[in-house]
Order: C-alpha cells, then sequence, then structure tokens
C-alpha cells in the first residue's frame, strides 16, 4: 500500500547571531528519494568556524547516502550511518572537518509507511503515531554534560540513536536544539500536533515562511540560538 507524504521545515539564525553577523549554523533539507523521501536537520556546533559549512554539508550527505544505501538492496543501518560519515567527509574537500563538526538527525519514510529515523548529537525527534508523541530519545542532562556527539567528532555508528519507521508511523518531527532545549518534555504532544496540524495545514507554498516567522517570534525569553524544525508524515 502507498500513502502521500507531505514534507516541510524551516530553520532560522538566532538573534546573537544576527548581532554578531555571523551565519545560521543550522541547516534543514527535503529529498525525494528512493521511494518515499528524506528530511534532514543538522546544528554546526558554534565553537567550530566552519560549522555553517557543515551542516550544509551533513543536509546534502545524508541524500545521497540513502540513494546509494537503496540502489544496493541494503538494509544494514550500519551501511547506511557509514555512508552517511564518508559522503559528509568528502562534501568538505580539503577542509578540516573538526572545524565543520555538526550534529546531524533524519528521517527516511518510503510511500508504504515503513522507514528509519537517526540521530547523533543534541537536538530532538519526536516519533507520532496514534498511540501518542514519544522522543527517539530521552534526553539525560547527566549523560550528555560531557559527551559530544557530532560528524567531524566521532566516526562511531554507536554514537547514533535509530529507530525503524512501520505504517503505524503517522510523522517524525525533527528540531535542532535551539528549539528542543526549550520544550519540557510533557510539552511534545502539544508542540508536535501544533506543527502538524497548524502549520501543516498551511498551503504548501506558505508553511516555511510561517514556521520561520513563528521560530523569529520564539516565546522564550532571551533566546539566542539558531532554531530548525523539520516535519515528514502522511497526509491526512
Amino acid at each position: 500500500m502507498t500513502m502521500a507524504l507531505f514534507c516541510f521545515g524551516a530553520t532560522v539564525a538566532g538573534p546573537a547571531h544576527l548581532r554578531e553577523g555571523r551565519p545560521n549554523q543550522d541547516a534543514w533539507s527535503h529529498t525525494a528519494v528512493a521511494a518515499g523521501h528524506v528530511v534532514v536537520v543538522a546544528d554546526g556546533m558554534g565553537s567550530r568556524p566552519l560549522a555553517d559549512i557543515g551542516a550544509k554539508a551533513a543536509c546534502a550527505a545524508v541524500p545521497e547516502a540513502l540513494r546509494t544505501w537503496a540502489r544496493h538492496g541494503s538494509t544494514d543501518t550500519s551501511l547506511l550511518l557509514g555512508l552517511v560519515h564518508l559522503l559528509w567527509r568528502a562534501r568538505l574537500g580539503d577542509h578540516d572537518p573538526a572545524q565543520a563538526a555538526t550534529t546531524c538527525l533524519f528521517a527516511f519514510m518510503r510511500n508504504d509507511g515503513s522507514g528509519i529515523a537517526a540521530q547523533l548529537g543534541d537536538g530532538l525527534i519526536l516519533l507520532c503515531d496514534d498511540a501518542g508523541v514519544r522522543p527517539l530519545r530521552t534526553r539525560r542532562d547527566d549523560a550528555f554534560a560531557n559527551t559530544t556527539e557530532a560528524l567531524g567528532v566521532t566516526n562511531a555508528i554507536s554514537a547514533w540513536t535509530t529507530v525503524t519507521l512501520d505504517p503505524a508511523t503517522r510523522g517524525v518531527l525533527l528540531c535542532t536544539d535551539g528549539v528542543s532545549d526549550d520544550l519540557l518534555p510533557e510539552r511534545h504532544h502539544d508542540f508536535a500536533t501544533w506543527v502538524e496540524g497548524e502549520i501543516g495545514s498551511q498551503h504548501p507554498a506558505t508553511r516555511w515562511r510561517r514556521l520561520a516567522r513563528e521560530l523569529r517570534e520564539w516565546p522564550t525569553p532571551h533566546h539566542i540560538d539558531d532554531k530548525s524544525v523539520a516535519w515528514l508524515g502522511r497526509q491526512a
């Protein structure tokens, strides 16, 4: 059985970067690939001078890796993630990968509803189905305080958190930590419902503008970070 899928997203520079005239170090992408769609969000590490380049490279490397992985009929997730690392590194050319370190979160959904979601580093992936909304992984402050997980920092496949999607998955929401750090766990359901319903119901040509405006007008006082949100799901 095939189903209609829809995707949208937006990224905006945070107030601190706007004041300093620095580029947005977040990036996001959407690509039709392998009888389905993939969305990616990435957050270049702010302390690295090529963070924006690294984030954009991640958003390009994931679809390329998925095309290769699917073309050869592989179902081994570790091979897919290894390809992401290799292709990200290749896209950097002669740049030092450590200077372009970035988180990488993505979701791939086929037209039959199957797929995969994967996360390396900070941020948030919410999995939405009729049973509710749950995070791909639960953030534990003590576990993450002294751990840096990012492309350009680690090559370990074990650093990724992954989940297999099935047709019961209605949608997947991805956020960089400029958004996720301001969301209490008890607000995950409300936020995902708002993105899917309020933003998703907008005309496709204007969804991203509405979402970008909401991210610029983020209600958390004194917020400073870049922000990115992307949605991939089934049409109602």
